[in-house]
């Protein structure tokens, strides 16, 4: 009898872990973005660093405190049919947040200087990062709507948001305090923007190196999403 016992609370306590690893799995992922909320920040957000093409990937990083700035992975189709690649750094030298008071008056932000940096990257380092960006907003992955409580630890925090326009007509979304990320992979891909825009704002001479980052951290993240 004893023995019995003991098998099944051995087998409840396996069961147990099992269960609470499967719900961290699922809650290893980015949270919805609420495209209405704040709107006349939001256009003025996009007006001045949402002007790349993303059709490889975006992330737009919104301190609470701090300027902003984007990082796009984008696709240029040439005259022979020939396909190049970029990462473009676009950023803010002010926080557009505080200048236009949260977007209710835009016309304070004008003076704000953005700086452009545009750098061709590998063709097979971008696809690696479009997979990457899908694999995240997609599919079994697909964001999650913020709890409340996640809401509340998250006031104040930086906030990546994350998108890929995937068709002329559908853009896909998902958000990430950069604090408080929710698992490896929403780690991983905070890092694998990180090192986007390590890449752009590197001498020319030192960005092979980053590069081949970039390419192992994608790597990495898709393995994971597998």
């Amino acid at each position: 009898m004893k023995r019995f016992l003991l098998r099944l609370l051995l087998v409840a306590v396996a069961l147990t872990w099992v269960l609470a690893l499967e719900a961290a799995s699922d809650g290893d992922r980015l949270y919805q973005v609420n495209l209405a909320e704040f709107p006349k920040y939001r256009a003025l957000l996009l007006g001045k660093l949402g002007s790349t093409p993303f059709n490889c990937g975006r992330v737009m990083v919104q301190p609470a405190f701090a300027p902003e700035y984007s990082i796009s992975v984008y696709s240029r189709s040439l005259a022979r049919g020939e396909v190049e690649y970029f990462v473009a750094y676009v950023a803010a030298d002010q926080s557009l947040w505080e200048e236009s008071e949260a977007g209710k008056e835009p016309e304070q932000a004008e003076h704000i200087h953005i700086r452009h940096v545009n750098c061709e990257i590998p063709k097979q380092i971008a696809e690696k990062v479009k997979q990457a960006w899908l694999g995240m907003l997609a599919g079994n992955q697909h964001p999650i709507p913020m709890r409340p409580e996640d809401a509340a630890r998250a006031t104040d925090a930086t906030v990546a948001e994350f998108s890929i326009q995937v068709s002329p007509a559908e853009t896909l979304y998902g958000e990430i305090p950069t604090q408080l990320p929710t698992g490896p992979r929403t780690k991983a891909l905070l890092d694998l923007g990180n090192s986007l825009a390590d890449y752009c704002k590197a001498e020319a001479a030192d960005r092979p190196v980053i590069a081949s980052k970039i390419d192992h951290e994608a790597t990495g993240l898709l393995e994971q999403l597998r």
